[in-house]
């Protein structure tokens, strides 16, 4: 082959990769724009996908690029097509099941919410909520301030301190983090359904959280998934209020955009000073702090994609049992994340992927490599597809029970939620074998099927005031 064809086949790929990756970020704009609610349900999935296709997309264009954690060299080539589609089609899915037509149906016209049917005088289950987890948050800080050192200001790695450090509560946190931000956004943002100021008390508390995180060591993952999960419930209430009326929607629309502006000011600010103060002072790398970001942003979201691109789109190297049997029966560590433990072990050499592993780290990646590691190039399409239905349709419920204030099977779908998220970004399919998870999938039935009757015993109970005061007057 001529060197002219070689480069022309290259800048065919290249355009391949270019047009697949703008066609999905115009796609992710769009819902951003015109469906701004839709956009902050799935913003923690949506800027995933998108900054690991624009990481898939710098490999295609720019390789061969060195990678530091595999050191190897990867691309050039177009991996980045079938990861668009991959995406797209979560994309299509989601936007199937959030369809207006259905959407509208989330509320009636004289819909009045939760409270109006139960009696005067009880108490409010916000109160209630503020006060256990305010008591928490003291409970949290006062640990980080008595059992040692502060990581931020001792230039402790945050793996190091939970290790040596690290209290009960402490621990707590980072295992149930995420979900806590997620009900602090439902106590936020719930009375904004009924054009009432938000509740500003789980605001405070949020931030609390937040600067705590910062303190001991955490940089942009924690405070990503965190914010990600507290504005879920912002985007379901939005949801509603347009559904109910799509002027007044518009016009909070406008307003909770205005929040979410400056906000996102001081906290890429503080992302920002965590990552350089993490690198320059933690680790010591000040001297190729640039080096260092560029791997990370550019070519580390990327890269485990890439292998699974070579080994199963060029190569046909695939073997969906052994990639079962490594995640579901065997992985090296069976209380972690099993779908990077195997692409580690398939891209470096064992020993060393091991290694890494017992050491509490591992390599960003999984979805939706395990998919096509477990069904090739063509029936991983196929289990991408059925992961889209499960994650739009779960996603949808999640909004239905918010918008109509279903408090009680909102808190027992919130592991779900979470395990779902992780699934969609990560690929962690061990967690769904697990006896734990199908008990907490038979409680939210339960649940949610109890709190359905208990509100339908309200609406009918002739002792409710608020629907005969209104059938009356």
């Amino acid at each position: 082959m001529t060197a002219s064809a070689v480069a022309s086949d290259s800048l065919i790929a290249a355009l391949a990769s270019v047009t697949a990756v703008a066609i999905f970020l115009s796609v992710g704009l769009w819902i951003a724009v015109k469906r701004p609610g839709l956009g902050m349900i799935l913003f923690f999935v949506l800027f995933a996908f998108a900054w690991r296709l624009a990481s898939v997309l710098y490999i295609d264009v720019f390789g061969p690029i060195f990678s530091d954690q595999l050191a190897s060299e990867i691309g050039p080539g177009v991996s980045a097509l079938p990861i668009a589609m991959a995406q797209g089609i979560v994309v299509i899915a989601l936007l199937f099941s959030f369809r207006w037509e259905r959407v509208r149906q989330l509320v009636g016209p004289d819909e009045s919410g939760l409270a109006s049917w139960l009696p005067p005088g009880r108490f409010s289950l916000s109160d209630l909520a503020f006060l256990a987890v305010a008591l928490f948050v003291v409970a949290l800080w006062l640990e980080l301030l008595i059992r040692g050192p502060i990581p931020l200001f001792a230039g402790i790695e945050r793996f190091d301190y939970s290790r040596l450090h690290g209290g009960p509560l402490h621990h707590r946190l980072l295992e149930w983090g995420p979900m806590l931000a997620f009900q602090l956004g439902i106590f936020f943002s719930v009375p904004l359904l009924h054009n009432r100021p938000s509740d500003w008390r789980f605001g405070v508390l949020f931030g609390t959280l937040i600067l705590y995180l910062f303190l001991a060591g955490h940089r942009f993952s924690s405070l990503y998934a965190y914010t990600s999960f507290f504005i879920m419930p912002l985007g379901a209430v939005l949801i509603g209020r347009e559904a109910r009326s799509p002027s007044l929607g518009e016009m909070l629309s406008r307003k909770i955009l205005r929040w979410l502006a400056a906000a996102a000011v001081p906290l890429s600010l503080l992302i920002a000073a965590a990552v350089v103060y993490s690198y320059v002072v933690v680790r010591g790398e000040g001297g190729e702090l640039l080096a260092k970001l560029s791997q990370r942003i550019l070519v580390q979201q990327g890269e485990m994609w890439w292998m699974t691109f070579e080994r199963v789109f060029l190569r046909g190297d695939w073997d969906g049992m052994l990639a079962a049997y490594k995640l579901f029966v065997d992985p090296f560590d069976p209380s972690r994340n099993s779908t990077m433990q195997f692409l580690m072990e398939q891209a470096l050499p064992v020993v060393r992927a091991h290694f890494i592993i017992a050491q509490g780290s591992a390599y960003t990646g999984g979805w939706p490599e395990v998919f096509f590691e477990l069904g090739g190039p063509v029936g991983g399409f196929v289990l991408v597809a059925l992961s889209a239905i499960v994650f739009s349709e779960f996603m949808f419920l999640v909004t239905r029970c918010i918008v109509q204030e279903r408090f009680a099977t909102c808190f027992f779908l919130t592991p779900i939620l979470f395990a779902l998220s992780v699934t969609m970004v990560s690929g962690m399919v061990n967690s769904y074998i697990q006896v734990t998870f199908l008990f907490k999938v038979s409680v939210a039935l339960v649940v949610y099927v109890t709190e359905d009757k208990w509100r339908s015993s309200l609406v009918l109970s002739p002792s409710i005031s608020g629907p005969e005061k209104k059938a009356t007057t």
